[in-house]
C-alpha cells in the first residue's frame, strides 16, 4: 500500500529504510542532545499539573538511570503514594513509551523504576506491533506528548523460542486452534532473519525483533515519522536481561 504522504514508497520500502536507519544510526546516549519543544498536544500546555517536556535524549537517560537503580538493588519507587495519584488522576504526561512483552517477568514500571504517571506502557506477547499497538503508540506521543518509544525484548522469550519451535516444525498441537498463529507470523520475520551460525538463534531473534518492531513504529506511522525526521522523537529497541535486570538498548538500533 502506498504512503501518501512519501509518493512511490511503499510500506515495505519505509520498513526497510527504517531498519536501515536503526543499523546505521549511532547509540542513544552518542546522539547530540536537542533544544526541548514544547508538548505537542494543546492540552497538555494548558495543563497546570503538566511538567516541561522532555527531550529524547533525556527521557532515554531518565529510563537508563532507573533501571541502573533497579539493577542495583536501589529501587526509589517514585510517583507512588495517594499524592502522587491525585495529581494524575485528572491527567497523564506519560515521559515515554515503551512497547514491552506480556510476560509476567517483564513489568516496565519496576524494571525502569518509574511510578504513576510516568510511563505509557503497551504490553502484547513477543512485543509485536499491529494496527492496535500503533495507534496506541501513536496516542502517547501526538496527545500526551511522549516524545520517547522503547521496543523491548526480553531474554527467554516464550514467543519468539515458540515461533522459532514452529519454523522448525516442532510447534505444540495445542496451538492448533488458538490464535497464537497471529503473533507468530509477525515474529516470524525476526527468526527467519537470525544469522546461520549465531550461537543462540533465539536470543537473536529477541533482539531482531525488538529491532523490526521499531522499525514497524517508524514505517507504520506518518505522524510519528514525522516527529523523527524533525528531531522530535527518538524510537529505539532493547533487550532487558531476566536474570540480572539490566536493559541493553541496541547500539546503531535507533531511528532517530
Amino acid at each position: 500500500m502506498q504512503d501518501p504522504s512519501r509518493p512511490g514508497l511503499s510500506r515495505r520500502g519505509l520498513f526497510l529504510a527504517g531498519g536501515a536507519a536503526l543499523m546505521a544510526a549511532p547509540a542513544a546516549f552518542a546522539a547530540t542532545p536537542r533544544k526541548a519543544k514544547p508538548a505537542a498536544a494543546p492540552h497538555a500546555a494548558a495543563d497546570a499539573n503538566a511538567a516541561p517536556a522532555l527531550t529524547p535524549e533525556a527521557a532515554m537517560a531518565r529510563l537508563m538511570a532507573g533501571n541502573g537503580r533497579y539493577v542495583a538493588a536501589r529501587a526509589t519507587h517514585p510517583n507512588g503514594d495517594a499524592a502522587r495519584r491525585r495529581l494524575v488522576a485528572a491527567s497523564q504526561h506519560p515521559f515515554a513509551v515503551v512497547l514491552a512483552c506480556a510476560d509476567s517477568r517483564v513489568a516496565p514500571e519496576l524494571v525502569f523504576d518509574q511510578g504513576l504517571g510516568d510511563l505509557f506502557v503497551v504490553r502484547v506477547a513477543g512485543n509485536v506491533v499491529d494496527d492496535a499497538v500503533l495507534a496506541s503508540i501513536e496516542y502517547a506521543v501526538i496527545h500526551l506528548g511522549a516524545n520517547l518509544v522503547m521496543a523491548l525484548g526480553h531474554e527467554r522469550c516464550g514467543a519468539v523460542k515458540a515461533t522459532a519451535d514452529a519454523l522448525d516444525g516442532h510447534g505444540s498441537p495445542d496451538d492448533a486452534d488458538t490464535k497464537i498463529g497471529a503473533l507468530a507470523a509477525l515474529i516470524a520475520p525476526a527468526v527467519r532473519a537470525v544469522p546461520a551460525g549465531a550461537a543462540d538463534k533465539v536470543d537473536a531473534a529477541v533482539s531482531l525483533n525488538a529491532a523490526h518492531a521499531a522499525a514497524e513504529i517508524f514505517a507504520g506511522s506518518k505522524p510519528l515519522r514525522s516527529r523523527v525526521l524533525a528531531g522530535e522523537l527518538k524510537i529505539v529497541a532493547a533487550r532487558y536481561d531476566l536474570d540480572d535486570g539490566k536493559v541493553t538498548p541496541a547500539r546503531g538500533r535507533e531511528i532517530a
